[in-house]
């Protein structure tokens, strides 16, 4: 069986996430560290145009009404949801300021 990727696409939001956590990285003295990082939280979310399916859909209410699904990568929780034959990355929120058990 042959699976077909999905195009990825990231909110203006999620892409924001994405710079706020590189550059808090790079005033922690580590600016090459955090394009590396900011590179790998890319490529992870790029990984659910081939399962978009694979993680499950959020607990927190407000994320799940929406059927956002929950992915977590080392500290951070992707949002995402297929929208019209694409995945789109809603939130990428760092786990410590998620109140709740999201998976």
């Amino acid at each position: 069986m042959e699976s077909r990727k999905l195009p990825v696409v990231y909110k203006p939001q999620a892409d924001s996430q994405i710079f706020k956590i590189m550059l808090y990285i790079s005033e922690q003295g580590y600016p090459e560290r955090a394009v590396k990082f900011a590179d790998k939280l890319y490529d992870f979310g790029n990984t659910f145009g081939i399962f978009a399916g694979k993680y499950p859909v959020c607990k927190r209410k407000s994320w799940a009404k929406r059927k956002w699904h929950c992915a977590v990568y080392g500290n951070y929780v992707f949002a995402y949801k297929v929208v019209k034959n694409q995945v789109v990355i809603f939130s990428i929120v760092h786990g410590k300021r998620l109140n709740y058990q999201f998976l």
